[in-house]
């Protein structure tokens, strides 16, 4: 075996090991004790967004409901990578109706990570039942949002969704989230593991 089939070789099982510990490892709801400080960093991303994205409030509050998830980690190896991360998921009045996990591997060259948040706006209640139904498919395109660049307006709906990416630290480029990825828990269900 020469050294680039070793390389691959090594690499390709490196993806294969951190993609099974990164699904194990992102439950859907955070553990009871953390879900109140969850949610303050959840509505802070919220208000992240909101700032800097004039006219994103009336789009929220037109909607039927949205995810917003305020440290998603994205990590890289030689040959793949992804994104891991939890949500809440508010109606449009602002009030929590679930939680959701986020654990998007994917495959390409890349190397490094960088923290980022996200929100997500469902256009109708077709489709906030289908992430409620973990039926979406598919990807969306992220709107990059981020201190001087920001975006000057609210995006418009593709297949009924919205994503807006900002970088927790310093700006980036707005990026592909493959949507079958997502996963949704009820509140009720959610606190149904501690009863």
């Amino acid at each position: 075996m020469n050294i680039l089939q070793r390389l691959i070789s090594g690499s390709l099982l490196g993806l294969a090991f951190i993609c099974a510990l990164s699904m194990g490892a992102c439950s859907t709801a955070p553990s009871k004790d953390d879900r109140s400080s969850f949610l303050v960093e959840a509505r802070q991303g919220k208000d992240y967004f909101t700032n800097a994205i004039p006219g994103l409030n009336d789009q929220l509050k037109s909607s039927a409901g949205y995810a917003v998830f305020p440290g998603i980690g994205k990590w890289g190896v030689l040959f793949g990578g992804g994104e891991y991360g939890r949500g809440a998921v508010f109606a449009p009045d602002g009030s929590q109706i679930g939680w959701a996990a986020m654990n998007n591997p994917n495959i390409g060259l890349q190397v490094g990570g960088q923290g980022l948040q996200m929100i997500i706006v469902f256009e109708n209640k077709k489709v906030l039942e289908e992430f409620k139904a973990n039926t979406m498919a598919g990807s969306a395109s992220g709107t990059a949002v981020g201190g001087d660049s920001g975006v000057t307006g609210v995006a418009k709906y593709t297949n009924g969704v919205i994503v807006y990416v900002g970088a927790q630290k310093g700006l980036m480029a707005g990026g592909s989230i493959g949507l079958q990825m997502f996963k949704y828990k009820s509140i009720e269900d959610a606190n149904s593991i501690y009863d």
